[in-house]
């Protein structure tokens, strides 16, 4: 069906939508529920006679498939006090009751301007002017709980949802990929190396202290799995990207209390794996609703398919919507890794959004024994690597353009429009996704040189005219090109009740009167476009919200990037 966009006909090959769009989204009406592990666990509980100090069921308390299963039709046996590894996800995004915004930022030719609202603002003023100072929002927790006390809190006032934590998924030169990516040539070569940006990782493991940099790593969970050569590669491949940024270790599944910690935490990554097939599970909502709440630019890798004959799906909490996801490339060919995961969830919104280099070298770190008996040789490879990669890369842009901080709508926005190397048989290997993102690899001085950048924040009804945001792109040179991409923030706990984005918003470009170039996807929450301008004419943007359930906040970001 043809739609008209400022009186004009958009040819209908101009935008991909991979499912139908409605322009009705539902309400949310959240209610609590567990995963289908933790349920079995709750009737083999409730099976127990009162005699009895133990019931059969296929999964152990940690809610591990039971590995005799492959041998015999044996079941493990539960004791009635059996406790089980939960992760506790609360269902109730708060309000969050944001004045409306509206921010632009420009970086051109090396100088900064800033408009609030409107109107021309100094840097300092508007720093002033959107300061940020509240208490962040613990979404989820992970604890061992009994049957009973599983109960207790679905009984509860709070609605939450429960799941088991499973065992991790472990991952299997570097100045090359510095140089490849131009963080060398232009962050490092103009001072940016993340002063002053705190950072969270996501990891059970422990670094060996050894090897990184100690005076920027902040251990703030129990190390349960010692010292591992996956958490010190981890860290060794963000702190060499980002030497000045403070890293702040947490506990895989858990979402930190940021508010006290200094320097104040922008970015999240992590790199451990949960569930491998299509479901939205409970690591990804607690991630959606997290960032959703804290504005925290959080990344994610895609996960690595151990298998050919496997499906292929993005691990959890890499479906979650709001995060980064990051697929790997390998160095050598510029190809997508073969293992690199890239099937989108039953949300199906299109992932993973960016993907970069996930083959690393130090060749002079000492190799040791971890204390899982894995050997460190000062290599990793696998899409962990890349989003510790991407994470580091980010805090040196943050360093650099403060503009971006507590906007992760706005870092997504960035890091699609700057993803302009291109990767090699891109289009034949991820299959089911036909958008631009994910297509390149993000070069450091496309992310923080030639962009023009805004944000909208405010209340669901804020912000749209009609339907519409509508404004003019002036400077614009012919045969030159742009990308532009549109990132919003969705609400976790109504992607998981609904499987759809909150808010169907889409972009279009026109010049000299005809659309030049859309993106009208149906299950993103971003949609992005490349192009060469036809003429020095300017272009006029409109971003359409086409469906709204009513429901959540507006949180827009909007990137412009230019040759």
């Amino acid at each position: 069906m043809k739609r008209q966009v400022f009186g004009l006909l958009l040819v209908s090959s101009l935008a991909w939508t991979s499912e139908e769009k409605v322009s009705y989204l539902p309400p949310y009406e959240p209610h609590s529920s567990v995963s289908p592990k933790v349920r079995e666990f709750l009737e083999a509980s409730k099976s127990l006679d009162l005699g009895m100090d133990s019931t059969s069921v296929g999964y152990d308390v940690l809610g591990r498939k039971n590995r005799w299963n492959r041998f015999t039709n044996s079941k493990v046996s539960v004791p009635r006090q059996a406790k089980m590894n939960v992760q506790v996800v609360s269902l109730s995004v708060p309000e969050m009751g944001e004045q409306t915004v509206f921010a632009e930022y420009r970086f051109e030719n090396g100088v900064p301007q800033y408009w609030l609202n409107g109107n021309p603002i100094s840097e300092e003023k508007y720093f002033n002017s959107i300061g940020k100072n509240r208490a962040s929002y613990v979404s989820s927790y992970v604890t061992s709980l009994t049957a009973e006390e599983i109960k207790s809190l679905l009984n509860g006032s709070e609605s939450i949802y429960i799941s088991e934590i499973t065992d991790v998924e472990d991952a299997a030169v570097y100045t090359k990929i510095l140089d490849t990516t131009t963080v060398s040539t232009w962050a490092f070569s103009n001072g940016y190396n993340g002063d002053g940006i705190g950072v969270y990782i996501a990891e059970n493991g422990c670094p060996k202290s050894s090897v990184i940099n100690t005076t920027h790593f902040v251990q703030n969970s129990s190390c349960s799995n010692g010292v591992t050569s996956h958490a010190t590669s981890l860290v060794r491949i963000f702190q060499t990207t980002a030497p000045n940024a403070v890293l702040f270790q947490y506990a895989q599944g858990e979402s930190p209390n940021i508010a006290s910690l200094n320097p104040q935490v922008e970015i999240g990554f992590h790199s451990y794996s949960g569930n491998a097939d299509s479901s939205y599970g409970a690591k990804d909502l607690a991630l959606d609703n997290f960032i959703y709440s804290n504005d925290i630019t959080s990344f994610v890798s895609a996960g690595n398919q151990n298998s050919s004959s496997g499906t292929f799906y993005v691990t959890s909490p890499g479906k979650a919507l709001n995060a980064v996801t990051v697929g790997g490339v390998y160095p050598f060919s510029n190809n997508y890794e073969s293992f690199s995961r890239w099937k989108n969830s039953q949300i199906k919104n299109q992932k993973p959004e960016i993907a970069t280099y996930d083959y690393f070298s130090f060749p002079n770190d000492p190799h040791f024994s971890d204390d899982n008996g894995e050997t460190y040789n000062g290599v990793m490879r696998g899409t962990s690597a890349a989003a510790a990669f991407a994470a580091g890369v980010m805090a040196d842009v943050l360093h650099q353009h403060p503009f971006f901080k507590h906007r992760p709508e706005m870092a997504k926005a960035l890091l699609i429009t700057g993803s302009t190397k291109a990767i090699g048989k891109a289009t034949s290997y991820d299959q089911d996704n036909n958008s631009k993102a994910a297509k390149g690899i993000p070069l450091y001085k496309n992310l923080a040189w030639n962009t023009r950048s805004r944000y909208w924040r405010g209340s669901n009804s804020c912000c749209f005219s009609g339907d519409s945001i509508v404004f003019t792109e002036s400077g614009i040179v012919k045969d030159k090109r742009y990308r532009i991409a549109i990132s919003w923030l969705v609400p976790g706990s109504y992607v998981n009740q609904n499987k759809t984005v909150s808010q169907d918003i889409d972009l279009y470009v026109v010049q000299d009167g005809t659309t030049i170039a859309s993106s009208a996807s149906a299950k993103n929450p971003f949609e992005v476009v490349d192009f060469t301008a036809k003429s020095n004419s300017d272009l006029k943007i409109r971003i359409k919200r086409f469906a709204n359930s009513g429901v959540g906040k507006v949180a827009l970001g909007y990137n412009m990037w230019f040759e």
